[in-house]
């Protein structure tokens, strides 16, 4: 668990965009066969590309 909250912290934003942008393409591929699982991923997708723009605002 340490290990993956490290992985997001010390990310750089630009992967973390990249990463939430790959989800969110899986899930529209998946999306007429498992919808729930598609959902989920949306919403995974979309915490992890807002997390990465809130980083690259506060970035100096």
């Amino acid at each position: 668990m340490n290990k993956g909250l490290s992985f997001f912290r010390t990310s750089s934003p630009f992967l973390l965009l990249l990463m939430g942008i790959g989800i969110e393409v899986v899930s529209k591929f998946i999306e007429k066969k498992v919808e729930s699982l598609a959902l989920g991923l949306q919403l995974i997708s979309f915490i992890i590309i807002v997390y990465a723009l809130i980083r690259l605002i506060n970035r100096k």
